[in-house]
């Protein structure tokens, strides 16, 4: 079966109304004079293509085969094809039919309606525009090679043509010699000059051909503009379907949201409220924070102050031990030092007393003396008195002389005595002076330690005014801790408190997020019925047969 019996009679042509395709583009009769006068199509065009015919037949095999070859190079022109009821070998076989009905067609309203079912059979597979008009691309270059060959054989014809015609005329020698007087070798006053005649011939044959070529263009466009039309009508009907859907579904949407929305603007109401809540209560949450953390900072720092005083206490509480310490032993010394004194004391106080003695018994020795030294002078005057008396008598004398002989025994045994007691009373004053001295230079050392025991005291005393200074640093900073630690609880106290309102609040908010969730819950639905548009009827799947 010859390709133009199964032109235009494939399943799918099943699904296109022509007529009604032709009219919905308004290709009328009027529309398709208009066209051709527009490009300057006319009966001149129809004989040159009707012409070019036995070229189109003979090689429409090597260029439909060659068309596919190109498509079937990519993979997105591939893809359309195999949405095709069609294999590849039966496509081809259309193609050839196509490309003999250039130069074949009547160019009425048939041929251009069967050039707009065409196009939309195209349009029915989802084939892009760009590929569709970019097919003709690859057209050209396969038909202009055959025709760029035609117009030179149509040169060389008009050519042999011409030269044998002016053969005949001028009897010349033989069509050589013609084609060498075109050419204007044989002519002596002008050589290398074309013969007008020659030169008009292979103009009129370029022009004959590229004129063909001319025709072909001509009715190539007119095929793209339908198909064009069918291309922009269907987009046009899809367009115009998806806006009426889609008011439908934005005025159907409308009714349905607007009761969520009156929901949400309510909820958002009662949500900008709590939030406005939320913000105060965060607001006075971070100025407490704020404020509390510069509570803790001051508490740190007086911790630190404790600290550093604490170290300083400790430090002047162990030299303090260590001055008491000292003092301590120091005492102690003193203390065995005063004992020693204390006995030395006492045995000075008993030489005193044998000193005393002594001296008493020499007071008596001098009270005799004295007393010795009276009566002797007592009798040196009756001794005087006696002498002067002649007749005293010798029994007196005796008696006078036993008196003072008695006297002087009793003086010369107490003198005896006497330097006994004067070297016993030596060697006393000796052991009273030994004890004096031991009792001065014990004193003197005493007071060397006592004096020592007094500079480590005022030492100890002024330890324990730094002491003293040093717990009331101390307490002061105690207070200042206390104080901020109250600060920093109230700051904690209040910050709970606001905590419980953000909760409380967050919960308020929590319901109205739920209630607006619920209402754009119905919204989201609605939309989605707007959204829902991505294969509506008209897109190219529903639009698209069965196989």
């Amino acid at each position: 079966m010859e390709p133009e019996q199964v032109f235009g009679r494939g399943e799918l042509n099943a699904n296109v109304d022509a007529d009604q395709l032709t009219d919905d583009i308004g290709l009328d009769r009027d529309e398709i004079a208009w066209r051709k006068e527009f490009i300057g199509f006319d009966a001149e065009d129809e004989r040159r293509l009707a012409s070019m015919e036995p070229l189109l037949r003979e090689h429409r095999e090597e260029i439909a085969e060659r068309f596919y070859v190109n498509l079937t190079r990519y993979d997105q022109t591939t893809d359309v094809i195999g949405r095709s009821e069609k294999s590849v070998e039966q496509l081809k076989l259309t193609q050839q039919a196509y490309l003999v009905t250039l130069a074949t067609g009547e160019y009425d309203e048939a041929y251009f309606q069967n050039r707009a079912r065409i196009g939309k059979l195209h349009e029915l597979l989802d084939m892009p525009l760009k590929h569709y008009i970019g097919q003709y691309g690859v057209y050209y270059d396969l038909l202009f090679e055959q025709l760029d060959e035609r117009i030179q054989d149509q040169v060389v014809d008009a050519i042999e043509e011409w030269a044998v015609e002016r053969a005949e005329a001028e009897r010349s020698d033989g069509l050589f010699g013609s084609v060498l007087g075109a050419l204007g070798d044989d002519d002596a006053e002008n050589p290398g000059e074309l013969d007008d005649a020659f030169e008009s011939t292979v103009r009129d044959a370029i022009h004959d051909g590229v004129a063909d070529l001319l025709a072909l263009l001509r009715i190539i466009n007119l095929d793209v503009q339908v198909a064009c039309d069918t291309y922009v009508d269907s987009y046009s009907n899809r367009l115009e379907d998806e806006i009426e859907r889609r008011q439908r579904l934005a005025s159907d949407v409308e009714t349905d949201v607007q009761e969520p929305l009156d929901d949400l603007h309510d909820a958002a109401g009662d949500v900008a409220e709590s939030a406005e809540t939320i913000h105060e209560l965060t607001t006075d949450q971070s100025n407490g924070v704020r404020t509390a953390a510069e509570e803790a900072e001051d508490l740190s720092a007086t911790v630190e102050e404790i600290a550093g005083t604490a170290g300083t206490v400790r430090t002047l509480g162990e030299r303090t031990e260590e001055i008491a310490s000292a003092g301590v032993e120091e005492a102690e010394e003193t203390a065995a030092a005063m004992d020693d004194l204390r006995d030395e004391t006492q045995a000075a106080v008993a030489a005193t007393e044998r000193l005393e003695q002594q001296a008493d018994r020499i007071d008596d020795v001098v009270e005799t003396i004295e007393e010795v030294t009276n009566q002797t002078k007592i009798l040196a005057a009756n001794a005087r008195v006696e002498a002067s008396r002649s007749d005293a008598s010798s029994e007196a004398l005796d008696v006078l002389g036993e008196e003072v002989r008695s006297f002087a025994e009793d003086t010369s045994d107490q003198l005896a005595e006497l330097p006994e007691t004067v070297e016993e009373l030596r060697t006393i004053a000796r052991e009273v002076s030994d004890a004096i001295d031991d009792t001065a230079a014990q004193l003197e050392d005493s007071s060397e330690r006592v004096e020592s025991l007094g500079d480590r005291l005022d030492t100890v005393h002024e330890a324990a005014d730094e002491t003293a200074d040093g717990m009331a640093e101390i307490e002061q900073a105690t207070d200042r801790q206390a104080r901020s630690a109250e600060a920093i609880a109230a700051e904690m106290d209040g910050l709970a408190d606001a905590a419980d309102r953000v909760a409380a609040e967050s919960e308020s908010l929590a319901a109205s997020a739920e209630e607006q969730t619920a209402a754009l819950g119905d919204v989201a639905e609605s939309v989605d019925r707007l959204t829902d548009a991505s294969e509506s009827p008209s897109t190219a799947e529903d639009r698209r047969p069965a196989r």
